[in-house]
């Protein structure tokens, strides 16, 4: 798959960054979530825990 050491440290690095860029986009999107619900949720006394999760589908053509 990959031929060179070079390569398969960018493979291992655009991997991570991969991982890392989903979980920060969870992270943002439950805090986001969570406040708008608590503020939705507020006049009426109520309380919700509210999670909310990203899902990335990607299609890859090869030309």
């Amino acid at each position: 798959m990959t031929k060179t050491t070079t390569q398969a440290a960018a493979l291992a690095l655009a991997a991570f960054m991969t991982l890392a860029t989903v979980a920060g986009m969870n992270g943002i999107a439950t805090k986001q979530y969570a406040a708008a619900d608590s503020l939705a949720m507020a006049p009426y006394g109520l309380t919700h825990v509210a999670v909310q999760h990203v899902t990335i589908v990607g299609h890859r053509a090869n030309a």
